[in-house]
């Protein structure tokens, strides 16, 4: 397996692979910029996605939540904003809430014909709504400028709900609660989010912890999925292995399958401080990430949590056997994200606790990474970090660039932040 570290120099320049071999990257080829910048809010958990039919239209999206102290609910919509320049530019548009609710936890998607979908819990102020609430979809065909009123799907508000499309087949899948706040279940739109199925739970261990004052809550919320020419691919970690869960119909039915290193060696749980406590609130995502190569039917990534690096394992044929691991060090690692680019890289960020944020490219479909690039200029402070309303990031990968988008609290209490940086950067830091 292949080890990658990233050792940081302040300057002009950005050293970022390991020593006896570095090669500087100019940090003024990297674009950074605060996106959200209302210093008197509260703005995390940015969802990014780039338009494959226009590669410089994005569409950035947070959560909002009101300055501490206060009450952790959103003040209203979330935030949501289109780039026409590959990000060098922003113009935030309205949000397209829905009568009697806030927005919660929005994610975006972009299908291949360049249609936006933002999926956002339902949220009020009391619980007793709350458990009536519902995860809502909105889509927008003008790249991100305006947004059609939102369709209720039959996911029930949970933590972290996903939002993927499959971009061979056009279908949209979301991912929520079965029933509130319990086992993940996924449900499928095959017509542009107008209509959608009756959610599926999601395979893998539901450990239910037991919470006062409420009813009991089972599974981790907010599952990862992602879906390649028709295969859906959950994952989870039990208390000997890693799985995935293949889903050919849907979700209706499913197989689960180990995830093995190359040699047929089941891998061994995440460990480290990224694996998730079993709680209402809990500030992380569920293990495994996974992520689809759309040029490429079969393929697929899982990130495990080593500790103080991240393990990436991937598949040809659908999870049936895997080669790997790829090894990526990141230390102090907190909200990370892993996506395929439309042509096949591996984009891998995270940030730390200090902020500073990086990332890292593999040009083979996950064999080998870059050494780490540091996108952020200048460590920031962390600030109100979540949760709520911050458990993760996000990186896309396109044409030239990797983009980037994570929170730091460099305008007050936590923004939403962008970065831009080019392919080059990435491909000239290999060992």
């Amino acid at each position: 397996m292949k080890r990658i570290v990233a050792v940081l120099i302040t300057g002009l320049l950005v050293w970022v692979a390991p020593a006896g071999s570095a090669t500087p990257v100019d940090s003024s080829a990297i674009y950074e910029v605060d996106v959200t910048n209302t210093p008197a809010l509260k703005e995390g958990q940015p969802s990014l996605a780039v338009n494959p039919a226009d590669p410089d239209n994005l569409v950035y999206t947070t959560t909002i939540f009101p300055a501490t102290p206060g009450k952790g609910i959103p003040v209203g919509p979330c935030f949501v904003a289109y780039s026409t320049d590959a990000g060098q530019t922003w113009h935030r548009t309205t949000w397209p809430l829905q009568a009697g609710h806030q927005c919660g936890e929005p994610n975006v998607a972009v299908d291949s014909a360049g249609t936006f979908y933002l999926l956002d819990n339902q949220v009020n102020d009391t619980l007793l709504p709350n458990l009536a609430n519902m995860g809502v979809v909105s889509r927008s065909r003008d790249g991100g400028r305006t947004w059609s009123a939102p369709v209720v799907t039959p996911l029930h508000l949970s933590g972290a709900p996903k939002l993927r499309v499959d971009q061979s087949t056009g279908k949209i899948y979301a991912v929520g609660g079965a029933q509130w706040e319990q086992p993940s279940a996924v449900t499928v739109s095959a017509d542009g989010g107008s209509t959608w199925t009756a959610p599926q739970t999601i395979p893998g261990a539901h450990p239910c912890p037991t919470t006062p004052a409420l009813a009991q809550i089972c599974g981790y919320p907010g599952r990862q999925i992602a879906v390649n020419h028709g295969v859906l691919v959950s994952g989870s970690q039990d208390g000997s292995s890693v799985l995935v869960h293949v889903s050919r119909d849907d979700g209706r039915t499913w197989t689960s399958l180990p995830v093995t290193n190359g040699k047929g060696v089941p891998v061994v749980p995440g460990t480290g401080s990224l694996v998730p406590s079993l709680q209402v609130g809990a500030s992380g995502d569920p293990l495994p990430w996974l992520s689809a190569d759309s040029s490429r039917a079969g393929r697929f990534a899982v990130m495990v949590p080593r500790d103080a690096a991240f393990e990436v394992y991937t598949t040809g044929d659908n999870g049936r056997t895997w080669s790997g691991p790829a090894v990526i060090d990141a230390p102090n690692a907190q909200r990370p994200w892993m996506e395929y680019g439309p042509t096949g890289d591996l984009g891998v960020m995270w940030r730390t606790n200090a902020v500073d944020a990086f990332s890292t490219v593999s040009f083979d479909g996950g064999h080998s990474f870059s050494a780490p690039v540091r996108v952020n200029h200048v460590t920031q402070p962390r600030g109100q970090s979540g949760p709520p309303g911050d458990r993760s990031s996000s990186i896309a990968l396109i044409n030239r660039y990797a983009f980037v988008a994570w929170s730091d609290a460099r305008a007050g209490e936590l923004d939403g932040i962008f970065g831009r940086v080019p392919l080059s950067a990435y491909r000239h830091n290999f060992r």
